[in-house]
């Protein structure tokens, strides 16, 4: 069994599509043995362009799929949820679901592992260090809680009180220590 990060972002229809998300990620992955785990969400600016502001948080699931087929799930999910293949890079989203982290896997294709955004984007990186704050960049060595602690960007996230739908396999995980940008 593999563990899987994912980067759940959205600027448009944001709660709509962040549910929708989730919801869709649940049912592919989430079973009683293997929950699926979820960072608060924050709201963000745009990165990279002018626009809304994005809606991002991190789920982790457990899997015995490999890389391949969670990216070919995740990018039918973008596709059933209004998100346009080949568009922009930096443009507006409905859902965007990047594979953030499979195991230590380090990789280049079909899919880049770790994703460089994990180091460079608090919208990734704080989520991600809430979840997993113990785990370490397979790169890097450091933890995730160590990377955020030294965090230096200028980004400003506001984290959100946001109700999720009643999933039977969704567990919520609650920060014990925090580092807010401001």
């Amino acid at each position: 069994m593999s563990t899987v990060w994912f980067g759940i972002g959205s600027n448009r229809d944001r709660e709509r599509f962040v549910r929708a998300g989730i919801s869709a990620l649940h049912d592919a992955f989430a079973t009683s043995d293997q929950p699926m785990y979820v960072s608060r969400v924050f709201e963000s600016d745009a990165v990279g362009f002018s626009g809304n502001r994005f809606f991002n948080l991190v789920a982790s699931v457990t899997t015995d799929l490999g890389v391949e087929s969670v990216s070919a799930i995740c990018k039918d999910i973008e596709r059933q949820h209004g998100h346009v293949d080949g568009a922009t890079r930096f443009s507006p989203r409905t859902l965007d679901i990047d594979i953030l982290l499979y195991d230590d896997l380090i990789s280049e294709s079909p899919v880049q592992l770790p994703r460089a955004e994990i180091l460079t984007n608090a919208f990734v990186l704080w989520p991600l260090a809430e979840i997993s704050p113990n785990n370490r960049h397979p790169q890097t060595g450091k933890s995730f809680a160590e990377h955020w602690q030294n965090y230096r960007g200028e980004q400003v996230l506001e984290p959100l009180s946001f109700e999720f739908d009643a999933l039977p396999h969704l567990k919520l995980i609650q920060p014990s220590t925090r580092k807010s940008l401001s």
